[in-house]
């Protein structure tokens, strides 16, 4: 679940949220553990605890009236928006939650953002956390083989969408931008995908095994990278971030590193910071 700064959630979403994840306690010695379960159970239960109290969508207003189509790929649900008619070159920007959300958990930010005209994907995880919330893969444990089997499934999603109403052979340039277990699968699947992507913008994730993620990547060296990162982040130790940040160097990237005085969250000026990112590259050349 995204917990958003003051401007997107009301003031009892963030200082309920700030509350709960100042007591999680990451592991510092790069393994999950004990702690990991605890703050597993920590992160599900406040997900629920929002979502029951009816405050999971204090951001609606950023959303306004804007239409989206609920189609299911594979079973799993999957929101699709933007404008009928795009140009060929307009991207097709895929939007992940993180743990405990859903589908719906980023659309706010579609509008937020501001970005030119673009197809806007927004796939739902296909692991069941509580009866309205969904995860990418075994936060405890962080099992490659569920990373595997959901990077897998976005790039059947990927394929489809940035391929949708074009002639044969042609596809459209994809962004992926995540947050939290969002962002790992962002790094994932972006950086191990055969077809064109355009970027990649992780919030608050990490790589959590490079041996892997970085062992055979598609994505060109060029590939456009941010990384951000609340330096309160009592969830995702800036550790992890770091240690992904000297992979991603060491692998022949140039990774984007930027970080706020933020907790495990999406602030306004965290936003503004991906959102002119994204702009830069979906600009013309």
């Amino acid at each position: 679940m995204v917990m958003f700064g003051k401007n997107y959630f009301s003031r009892r979403g963030p200082e309920l949220g700030r509350g709960i994840t100042e007591e999680v306690q990451s592991p510092t010695n790069g393994c999950p553990g004990n702690e990991g379960r605890k703050m597993f159970r920590r992160i599900v239960n406040l997900s629920a605890f929002l979502a029951g109290l009816g405050i999971f969508w204090a951001a609606g207003p950023l959303m306004g009236d804007t239409p989206y189509t609920e189609i299911r790929v594979n079973n799993q649900r999957c929101l699709l928006a933007g404008p009928a008619n795009l140009p060929e070159a307009a991207p097709v920007v895929f939007l992940l939650h993180g743990l405990g959300a859903n589908a719906e958990n980023l659309v706010p930010l579609m509008g937020a953002m501001d970005l030119p005209p673009c197809r806007f994907v927004f796939p739902e995880a296909p692991m069941k956390v509580y009866d309205n919330g969904f995860g990418w893969y075994n936060f405890q444990t962080n099992s490659r083989a569920d990373v595997v089997k959901s990077r897998d499934y976005l790039f059947a999603l990927m394929k489809r969408f940035s391929r949708e109403g074009l002639k044969a052979g042609r596809a459209r340039p994809i962004i992926l931008m995540g947050f939290s277990e969002g962002a790992v699968m962002a790094l994932e699947a972006g950086l191990n995908y055969r077809g064109k992507v355009g970027a990649i913008a992780a919030m608050s994730g990490y790589i959590w095994d490079p041996r892997k993620t970085l062992a055979h990547p598609f994505a060109p060296y060029g590939i456009p990278i941010l990384l951000s990162h609340g330096t309160e982040d009592m969830v995702v130790p800036e550790a992890w971030d770091l240690k992904t940040l000297e992979a991603l160097k060491q692998a022949g990237y140039q990774p984007v590193f930027k970080e706020f005085p933020m907790g495990h969250q999406i602030t306004p000026d965290s936003l503004a910071e991906v959102a002119r990112f994204l702009k830069e590259v979906i600009r013309p050349k």
